[in-house]
């Protein structure tokens, strides 16, 4: 029986590199970490994330570099393969040389070129063609991602962020410690991995509505942090169009096709789009991080990790029209629940159960499909 997920160690993430060793006996250790961060965050297919993999003698830092083009995301990945989870720190040079990269991949021709001229070849190629899609200006954004079964200050995590966002191209910077790589192993045999790892979520505004914009609620009790707001009926096809099925994992169905609610959804974006919100639930979000940003003049909710647990039969048929022309409105509920990896993910799994059951009516649900997410269900 796979372990709950409070329960996850060292020895489980092993077992997992085990078992890509079979497969990639050439590769060493810590590389093997790399390769299954990228297959467990990144992408689904094993052969994509060896082929990311670049790290060894002058790699200056990054391990791999992996561009998802439907996604329109750069991918830079640093791996620090410890023995046991946040018995060590890293350390303050590692992790802003690493956060610098952002700099590197913003600078101008000569300076980038003195940057790779003594980098291994495969690396700077790699560097290469991911500066030339960030530079293009054609909606590419670059993802940073530290990763350590070691542990990391929340004062330079966030001094490497400022690093980070102060370059001009579309950029973001993620740890992954420890603990944090426990809770998406504990996905990954979930089956609910690899993830969306970041969405924008842009804020309604304008299109002759009046809104205050969003509401924030933090509960200090639970640490649970919620934000209420709109989006634009185009603007959630965007996320499907980005993130496809992986944005549902969580979701105790498949599109569930032509019912009668589904019907009647695309009957009001024909005909009266106006009076969507009013009508339609909305969508209700879960992540493990979110932050409210401006970006490019938008308005934005950057949402870590994003499942939609209820809407995703909303979600999906606003991307089937989503080229209609229809400028419709859509509730959004984001949800932000804590996982720290001490065993408090059994609270985020029950909570979620709830969530979805609570939310689930306009389509029935059946106890059978709330059973699909069992972990011992997807297991078998």
């Amino acid at each position: 029986m796979v372990p709950s997920a409070g329960k996850l160690t060292e020895r489980d993430l092993m077992r997992e590199l085990t078992d890509y060793r079979d497969r990639y006996p050439r590769l060493a250790d810590d590389e093997l970490f790399v390769l299954w961060f990228l297959r467990a965050f990144v992408t689904e297919k094993d052969d994509e994330a060896a082929e990311a993999l670049c790290g060894g003698p002058r790699d200056k830092g990054v391990d791999a570099v992996l561009i998802d083009e439907p996604a329109k995301m750069v991918f830079v990945v640093q791996g620090k393969y410890r023995k046991s989870v946040a018995a060590k720190s890293e350390q303050r040079g590692d992790v802003m040389g690493f956060a610098g990269l952002a700099t590197i991949l913003d600078a101008d021709g000569r300076r980038f070129a003195e940057f790779t001229r003594d980098m291994a070849p495969e690396a700077a190629d790699r560097l290469s063609r991911a500066r030339k899609r960030l530079r293009a200006r054609n909606g590419y954004r670059l993802q940073l991602l530290y990763v350590t079964m070691g542990k990391c200050s929340a004062a330079l995590e966030e001094e490497a962020r400022r690093i980070v966002g102060s370059v001009s191209i579309p950029a973001s910077f993620e740890v992954f410690s420890g603990r944090r790589v426990l809770l998406l192993l504990a996905d990954y045999l979930d089956g609910v991995a690899p993830p969306v790892p970041m969405l924008d979520l842009e804020i309604e505004a304008g299109h002759g509505i009046q809104s205050s914009g969003i509401l924030n609620r933090y509960d200090r009790k639970t640490d649970i942090e919620s934000w209420v707001f709109t989006m634009t009926d185009d603007a959630v096809a965007g996320l499907f169009e980005r993130a496809g099925t992986r944005l549902f994992a969580r979701n105790v169905r498949g599109f569930l096709g032509s019912t009668q609610i589904n019907r009647g959804m695309e009957v009001t974006l024909g005909k009266e789009p106006e009076y969507f919100w009013y009508y339609n639930n909305g969508i209700t979000i879960i992540c493990d991080d979110a932050r409210r940003e401006s970006a490019r003049g938008r308005d934005i909710l950057r949402v870590m990790n994003p499942q939609v647990i209820n809407g995703q039969q909303t979600t999906r048929t606003l991307a089937r029209r989503s080229r209609r022309g229809t400028r419709a409105s859509v509730l959004m509920r984001v949800i932000r629940v804590p996982r720290d990896g001490t065993g408090a993910n059994d609270r985020f799994e029950n909570l979620v159960s709830r969530i979805v059951s609570a939310t689930h009516w306009q389509n029935a649900i059946r106890p059978s499909d709330l059973m699909s997410n069992d972990r011992r269900q997807i297991e078998i």
